[in-house]
């Protein structure tokens, strides 16, 4: 469990908004999926259903993106810098720091965030497979409410189109964010462990380096998946500790 002072506690309520937006996308494939096979007013009670969670699933997702997400990146952001030079902004931490022993210096951020951008990639490479599950189920949807309504039900294609439209989105961002963590981290590579930081002009390439990091993380806000870390995180660990032990030796 995080504790109430952790950066990971703002996450945890992200977190539990978006299994709520899980569990809606599930119901909503289930309910499109029994109508066409229902009439009457059985039909007409489930196609409200479908309105209903679909409109929840946008609200939540907007909600999530505006408030909880925000705030949980800032404060990451914010404990990055912390750790980085060893200065107080907030009173929040991470429960599990960064692994690398480099003293307080811009090289330390840039190799705080170099270990993030390795986690990131990893992380958002095995959520392809199910994020596109997702966006198929999510068309095949919005194709059987088309089919199944009638002309006075329009409203159920309306907010299935939107509801799909979302869903498809992420894909989407995910998967050009999972390419963009890929290009990012190899120029990273090339710098921090093929090369190795020995010039002063190279600093500016590392705040440069930061920067476009958070930035993609800000624009395509893809959340990534705390179960695929749990299961991979002490195997991660092991790999970037190889990495991070070439880091400065050339």
């Amino acid at each position: 469990m995080s504790k109430p002072n952790s950066v990971n506690s703002l996450y945890a309520n992200s977190q539990r908004i978006d299994a709520w937006c899980q569990y809606l996308f599930w119901a909503n494939c289930i309910f499109a999926l029994i109508t066409t096979f229902t009439g009457g007013v059985v039909k007409e009670v489930l196609l409200s259903v479908q309105i209903i969670g679909a409109l929840l699933y946008v609200a939540l997702s907007s909600i999530d993106d505006g408030l909880f997400w925000y705030n949980a990146e800032m404060a990451r952001r914010k404990n990055n810098i912390q750790n980085a030079y060893r200065v107080q902004l907030s009173e929040l931490e991470t429960e599990e720091c960064y692994n690398n022993t480099i003293e307080p210096s811009l090289l330390k951020y840039a190799t705080n965030t170099f270990e993030s951008n390795f986690y990131s990639k990893f992380i958002a490479g095995k959520m392809l497979s199910k994020s596109a599950l997702m966006a198929l189920l999510a068309i095949v949807g919005l194709v059987v409410s088309g089919w199944v309504v009638s002309n006075g039900e329009a409203l159920v294609t309306i907010t299935q189109a939107v509801f799909s439209a979302y869903v498809i989105e992420d894909t989407i961002m995910l998967t050009v964010y999972k390419i963009r963590m890929d290009h990012l981290y190899d120029e990273a590579f090339l710098q921090f462990v093929t090369s190795s930081i020995k010039d002063e002009k190279q600093e500016a390439w590392m705040l440069s380096y930061v920067v476009e990091y958070e930035v993609i993380k800000a624009h395509y806000k893809v959340r990534l998946d705390s179960k695929i870390f749990s299961t991979y995180g002490q195997e991660l660990k092991e790999q970037w500790s190889v990495i991070e032990g070439k880091m400065h030796k050339n």
